[in-house]
């Protein structure tokens, strides 16, 4: 059984104003993330070697978060809040602890259109506020395989399980999408993975955004404890585009709305 060292940190401010295509703000309940994820963007983000180096293996809880999040709202004209930018809202912490949870309550107390980014299953544990409330649930969905999820993302929910969370939330209403990335060449980009993850939107309603891999140095640093560095050199060369093109393609022919997540 995986062991992750918990700890608190101050929370300087519960929501913040967001850069992000169809946010207006975000909020993000903790600082790290036991998922552990090699191609995680965040340590280069918040460009910290220290949290890079010990990523997967800690997470940090933000103090009196709840308290400050309805303090913070009330002085905001209500918009889009992304759950979570920086953090996965579900990840393991979330099961006993009920932060998400109850933010989730909160924003739709007070007006705020929630969107939800997670790859965890136990999203489907709050399917009963989620349908309440003007909520939208993304669900990551990499790979068709276990094989790609235990090499890259080692703490996160099994595919079969976010899958099956995809669908709980779809049939109840729940507006859902699926993010497809990052796109690894050679890895996550094959014909099986492309026709389950088209499959499983047109199932579920969802439409689909999708990545590639965009090779960031800390990133690079953990990937290549898996890649070689001429594997990571002709994962630099890819031609995403093209890739872009065959799943446009792909989604079309199912009936699946897609676009690029950061276009």
């Amino acid at each position: 059984m995986m062991r992750w060292a918990v700890s608190t940190v101050p929370c300087k401010c519960a929501v913040s104003k967001s850069r992000l295509p169809g946010l207006e703000y975000t909020f993000n309940p903790y600082r790290g993330c036991t998922h552990g994820c090699l191609y995680c963007y965040v340590p280069d983000i918040m460009r910290s070697p220290s949290l890079s180096s010990t990523w997967g293996r800690s997470a940090a809880v933000k103090e009196e978060i709840l308290r400050k999040l309805k303090e913070e709202l009330r002085r905001l004209k209500p918009g889009v809040v992304g759950v979570s930018t920086v953090t996965d809202p579900y990840q393991p912490l979330e099961g006993s602890l009920m932060i998400t949870r109850r933010a989730i309550s909160i924003l739709s107390e007070m007006s705020f259109p929630v969107s939800v980014q997670t790859k965890s299953a136990l999203v489907a544990r709050d399917a009963d506020i989620i349908r309440g409330g003007d909520v939208e649930v993304g669900i990551t969905i990499t790979s068709s395989g276990e094989s790609f999820r235990a090499r890259f993302e080692p703490g996160a929910s099994p595919i079969a399980d976010r899958a099956r969370a995809l669908k709980e939330l779809s049939s109840m209403g729940v507006k859902t999408w699926i993010f497809y990335g990052p796109v690894i060449p050679g890895s996550n980009d094959l014909p099986a993975d492309i026709e389950f993850i088209v499959r499983l939107a047109g199932e579920t309603g969802s439409r689909v955004l999708y990545d590639g891999l965009n090779v960031k140095p800390m990133l690079r640093r953990r990937m290549l404890t898996v890649f070689t560095e001429g594997e990571m050199e002709r994962i630099t060369k890819f031609n995403f585009n093209a890739f872009y093109d065959t799943f446009e393609s792909e989604c079309r022919a199912g009936g699946v709305k897609c676009r690029h997540a950061f276009a």
